[in-house]
């Protein structure tokens, strides 16, 4: 089984799935484009193409005639591997549309159009006024993008475009299963829609947790620890995190926020703590990237916020059992958080409701306890390399019958 993916960059969490897919006996090859794509948020991190097992096709990228970009070379990477399966994400798979050589490629070799996403801030067919009024949409610098009509011209011409390529997919992977509500709107069978959910290396993580618990911590001990993962762009509204934080300084003067990560907004952020008057309370580390030390940081905490945008670091803490705070992340902590039993969802860019939850976590390590422990128990029975790579080998099985 010959699979090929379009990305604009291989994340390590992708490398360690399309190992895991390889090992499984599936053949697999990566295109990407040529030097670093625009595609790819602020430091978003790849792999150099080092430890895979899989191939690695780099390929120029170009803007199609939607403004979105596409591999020009597709049909001919095609004609040359002829694949079981081409794999495309958005806006990969619009090329489907704009490139008539494309789709005369993968009829001539029997290659099945398989579309993967989230989907994250895509309405279901024809209900974007409703959908954006109450999700609106925003950019990584937390400038709102739904308004104005020229915003919905372009949402119905993109709807439209989904709707071509949808219907004529012969499966649609979701790494969420709103997956299974929205994408069937847009003309794919429901049957053809395939849950794989999504995961990082959660084995390397649950195997680091292990060894941790035989090392000095990396921290002095406190229970009162909050840590926070991600790069520092505005939408992960880190912000928000320090503003409820000085909400629940004065009942624990001993709490501490460890912020994870770099990005355009590290300054700022750290000014902000200064002027809030809680900078000796807040640890920023920078960014970090190899699992032995970000596990030493989760392993030091005692509970994980999410404040905005994001969603495998919320796989990443589960991992170390950690209960979790998070709101309206990517439409994937749907099936990772259940409000109450392993975390708390709290009310959409609302500080004070934030502050209650975390209050609520830190006064009762009881309740920290059960918490993390269910946390611990989704990764390792529902949502984990092993069962998210089984789930992809089972969809492709299903779509090449």
């Amino acid at each position: 089984m010959k699979i090929v993916f379009l990305f604009s960059g291989i994340a390590p969490y992708m490398n360690a799935l399309l190992n895991r897919l390889v090992e499984k006996g599936a053949e697999i090859i990566t295109v990407i484009p040529a030097g670093k794509s625009s595609q790819l948020g602020k430091g978003v991190k790849v792999i150099e193409g080092r430890e895979t097992v899989y191939r690695i096709i780099v390929s120029e990228e170009k803007k199609s005639i939607t403004g979105k970009h596409q591999f020009p070379a597709l049909p001919s990477i095609i004609e040359q591997e002829k694949p079981g399966i081409l794999v495309a994400g958005w806006p990969y798979f619009l090329q489907f549309i704009t490139h008539r050589g494309l789709r005369k490629s993968l009829r001539r070799n029997g290659v099945r159009f398989v579309i993967r996403e989230i989907p994250f801030q895509v309405p279901p067919f024809g209900e974007a006024g409703t959908f954006f009024k109450q999700y609106p949409m925003y950019d990584e610098d937390m400038n709102q993008l739904s308004k104005g009509v020229p915003f919905y011209v372009r949402q119905w011409l993109t709807m439209l475009a989904r709707r071509y390529c949808y219907s004529r997919a012969d499966g649609a992977l979701a790494y969420s299963s709103l997956g299974e509500t929205i994408m069937p709107t847009y003309g794919i069978g429901r049957d053809n829609v395939f849950v794989t959910f999504n995961t990082g290396d959660s084995e390397a993580l649950l195997r680091e947790r292990e060894r941790l618990q035989q090392e000095p911590p990396i921290l002095p001990a406190n229970s009162h620890r909050i840590i926070h993962i991600g790069r520092l762009v505005k939408w992960k509204r880190v912000d928000l995190l320090l503003d409820a934080f000085v909400k629940i300084a004065d009942e624990f003067p001993d709490a501490e926020l460890v912020i994870v990560g770099d990005g355009p907004e590290r300054e700022r952020l750290r000014r902000r703590a200064e002027e809030l008057g809680v900078d000796q309370h807040v640890l920023f580390t920078g960014g970090v990237y190899d699992t032995k030390t970000i596990g030493a940081y989760l392993n030091a905490s005692s509970l994980y916020v999410l404040a905005g945008m994001g969603g495998l670091s919320i796989n990443d803490a589960m991992a170390y059992g950690l209960p979790v705070i998070c709101s309206v992340c990517d439409g994937t902590e749907h099936d990772l958080i259940s409000n109450n039993i392993n975390g708390f969802i709290f009310r959409e860019q609302d500080a004070d409701d934030l502050s209650d939850k975390i209050a609520a976590l830190l006064r009762d390590p009881v309740l920290r306890e059960r918490m993390g422990k269910a946390s611990l128990e989704v990764i390792e029975k529902k949502i984990n390399l092993e069962s998210v790579s089984t789930r992809y080998i089972e969809a492709f099985k299903k779509i090449m019958s």
